[in-house]
């Protein structure tokens, strides 16, 4: 499989990021994510930094070279994710239970399998514009089905940055499972955080994507989204890929990726651990200077 690839983070107008993604193949299969940790100070990320850690691990564990029952692994991994993330809270006594959003994307075999808990969003853009986009698990969204708030009320309702699902709750994240779909050269998929797709309406992902690749286009629309936040906006995260033909030769390109000829970038509980015995040591270090 060959792929065109883009992936970034950035603070924005924050003191901190809260914000972590991660890109995980085998020869045969890619998977995506994006977390938005939530909460205060050293919290929210490490929630995150959880979530994509825990993920890739598992898919690397799973996919020999293809994932057998892509939608029951999704399921299983981010119900997985949040036991983790309570029990991490509890054997380092956290006062609070870090909490994240989280959306996966899995390719394989020509097919597009995804699913998300909270307000991160995914967008498939194909060659007739935006074929889907997932539909937030939040306040607003949920006025807006129900017919009592349009799209641009939205944007500045007091509620718009409330969400009812994620992963860290005291309650059982509820899985959203999208519909799989088929995909092909000139597909582009996009996961990002709500600090991106809040400054971006719908009609400009789909106007600018038009014939472009991810390399192409998230450099400009995240500097855009950046601009519009301003000295208050959200931290912004994307991980993004455009599938190519299989006969395009892409030589030494960094913005690309053959799964057939790059060797997985396997990290595995080591880097797991790691990660978060750091992240608590930042949690205590904080702690400290806060009470000094």
């Amino acid at each position: 499989m060959k792929l065109s690839i883009f992936q970034e983070s950035r603070v924005g107008g924050r003191s901190y990021n809260q914000d972590r993604l991660t890109v995980a193949h085998s020869s045969e299969a890619v998977m995506l994510v994006v977390a938005d940790g939530m909460g205060g100070h050293m919290r929210g990320e490490v929630a995150a930094q959880i979530t994509v850690d825990l993920l890739s691990e598992l898919f690397y564990q799973q996919a020999t070279p293809v994932l057998s029952h892509p939608n029951r692994f999704l399921v299983n991994v981010i119900s997985s994710v949040h036991q983790v993330i309570l029990e991490y809270a509890t054997d380092h006594r956290l006062p609070d239970v870090p909490s994240t959003t989280v959306v996966v994307a899995i390719i394989q075999q020509g097919y597009l399998y995804w699913c998300h808990v909270g307000d991160s969003r995914l967008y498939l853009l194909d060659q007739k514009g935006l074929r889907l986009r997932s539909r937030d698990h939040s306040q607003v969204q949920r006025l807006i089905d129900q017919g009592l708030l349009n799209e641009e009320a939205a944007k500045t309702h007091p509620e718009r940055n409330k969400i009812y699902n994620c992963l860290g709750a005291s309650s059982d994240p509820e899985i959203d499972i999208g519909d799989r779909q088929e995909v092909g050269p000139g597909c582009s998929i996009v996961l990002c955080t709500d600090g991106l797709w809040s400054q971006v309406q719908d009609d400009e992902m789909e106007k600018v994507f038009a014939g472009r690749h991810v390399n192409q286009v998230l450099p400009a629309l995240i500097n855009v989204a950046e601009r519009r936040a301003g000295a208050g906006g959200d931290n912004l995260s994307a991980v993004a890929v455009t599938l190519l033909d299989d006969g395009v030769e892409l030589g030494e390109r960094g913005d690309a990726l053959d799964t057939e000829k790059t060797p997985p970038q396997k990290g595995g509980r080591l880097i797991l651990e790691s990660n978060l015995e750091t992240m608590h040591q930042e949690i205590l270090a904080s702690q400290v200077s806060k009470g000094s």
